[in-house]
């Protein structure tokens, strides 16, 4: 090798040494904050195993407003979910349509939905308003108006049923196919006792559901085929044949080859349940294994206020939101937690060791009003024991994803500055800004909060600034030995042969 050509390798690895310790100290970009989660329990599963032996087949209590199970037997296991389908297609109805609707019966309703189903006397081209169609579903389980109803929310009845699978996914539901609106029976139509409580308690946040399905009857008023007709609540409890004196709504679920399915809404002391009971061997059955996983998570849970349950927990955590103005322009509150949300812990268990998490959310365009943006979801023991929807009120005008990600992470804490405030590294915690924070400030982050995340930038590369420099000593050293050093004791071995 040349002397020249042996300098140019030399002069090109410097180059490059030099080039890579100049990039490795370039600024990163700056990450959008993480959702970091919390290892959680299998779906469907309890809170605290245990519980009444029970006839059905699966069973799940869920609380509604928090989502946490109290009671399983089989939660996720494929069942038939016969008549409780017609949870899910009215609940498509409540978020798609307008109970004011008029809902006109298609001859296919009528006509294409089979002979063994119920009905309430529907006929072809009768119009009824979808609120009376809900009555018709919900207290008689009428067949022929949930085809109607399908079909008016979804144009068609295959749209209807994309929506019910697609609507199913975003709930959560982890074992459910849906091939009808109605429940009819089929080896591609099932679901699971947990899907069924989770579709169950969405409907709960509609306040004309309850009314609705607590109703013992009800007068349709007269239509363009029809004169007025009452019809009767088919769930015994809201009939009152039956006696549970927490049962406050309920959907009868029907019965396939002599097996039952029920669902029930109950309430005690501010908690809210849903019973789903399915393959019960009869029907008294369903409503005996109602009143026992009802009475047994009554008995065996308490309810806590979200806001309540916060100022118990760990004090690494800033409260919720109990004030955020920087959307704001004076005292008026523009980011918000659901009013309804709540905890639920076993009896004696320690609120302390509750843990959470914040999902965000990426919306293409925030509209004027309300925007959900992301969720905080709390676990215990690895299961879900609580959530609440953390919402945006945009007062003026819709807003892209792109102009409001210039003002999102001003108010949720990232995972590392929450680290380094000594809370827990596998949780996102959130800041209650002062009153004067302004959108150009970083509200609760404080000085303090700034200068720890500086030392940590610092701190890092610093590190990096070492590690290049030892490696380009290393490299150089390296090239030194090859290209100087052994061409020199090759040259002396070379003498020492000419002399002798």
């Amino acid at each position: 090798m040349t002397k020249k050509l042996r300098n140019g390798i030399v002069r090109t690895a410097a180059l490059l040494t030099a080039l890579f310790v100049i990039a490795s100290l370039l600024p990163a970009a700056a990450p959008k904050p993480l959702t970091l989660s919390v290892a959680q329990a299998a779906p469907g599963e309890a809170l605290s195993s245990g519980g009444p032996a029970i006839q059905a087949e699966a069973a799940v209590v869920m609380e509604v407003n928090s989502g946490a199970v109290l009671y399983a037997k089989n939660g996720t296991a494929a069942q038939p979910p016969i008549s409780l389908t017609k949870l899910l297609t009215c609940l498509l109805a409540f978020e798609n349509g307008t109970l004011t609707d008029s809902v006109s019966c298609s001859y296919t309703s009528i006509h294409g939905i089979g002979s063994s189903v119920t009905r309430i006397g529907l006929v072809n081209e009768e119009r009824l308003s979808l609120k009376d169609m809900l009555y018709a579903i919900l207290v008689a389980s009428a067949d022929e108006a949930s085809y109607a109803v399908a079909e008016h929310i979804g144009g068609k009845i295959d749209t209807f049923i994309t929506m019910m699978n697609d609507r199913a996914k975003e709930l959560g539901c982890v074992n459910s196919n849906f091939a009808n609106a109605l429940g009819t029976a089929s080896e591609e139509h099932y679901s699971c006792a947990y899907d069924l409580a989770l579709i169950a308690s969405e409907l709960t946040k509609f306040s004309e559901f309850y009314q609705i399905a607590s109703s013992k009857w009800y007068e349709i008023p007269a239509t363009n085929k029809n004169e007025s007709r009452i019809i009767a609540q088919t769930h015994a409890f809201m009939r009152q044949t039956k006696k549970y004196e927490y049962a406050i709504a309920g959907k009868t679920g029907g019965s396939l080859n002599n097996s039952y399915s029920l669902c029930t809404y109950a309430e005690k002391n501010g908690m809210q349940l849903v019973a789903i009971i399915l393959g019960s061997p009869t029907n008294d059955g369903a409503y005996d294994d109602t009143v026992s996983v009802l009475n047994y998570a009554f008995e065996n849970y308490q309810v806590y206020d979200l806001l309540d349950a916060e100022s118990q927990m760990s004090d690494t955590y800033n409260a919720l939101f109990g004030s955020c103005p920087m959307f704001s322009h004076g005292t008026n509150e523009f980011v918000y937690t659901n009013d309804n949300a709540t905890l639920v812990l076993p009896n004696g268990a320690d609120i302390t060791q509750v843990t959470k998490s914040i999902e965000y959310y990426d919306v293409e365009e925030y509209v004027h009003g309300e925007n959900v943006i992301g969720a905080v979801l709390y676990q215990y023991q690895g299961q879900q024991i609580g959530k609440t929807q953390i919402i945006f009120n945009n007062p003026e005008f819709p807003m892209s994803q792109e102009e409001f990600d210039a003002v999102w992470p001003k108010f949720l804490i990232p995972p590392s500055t929450l680290a380094s405030q000594g809370g827990s590294g596998t949780n996102t915690g959130t800041v209650t800004p002062t009153p004067d924070a302004t959108p150009a400030a970083a509200p609760g982050a404080g000085e303090n909060t700034d200068a720890s995340q500086d030392s940590v930038k610092v701190q890092n590369r610093r590190a990096k600034i070492l590690a290049v420099t030892l490696f380009a000593v290393l490299f150089l050293a390296s090239l030194a030995v090859i290209y100087i050093a052994v061409p020199m004791q090759r040259r002396k071995k070379n003498r020492r042969r000419a002399r002798h």
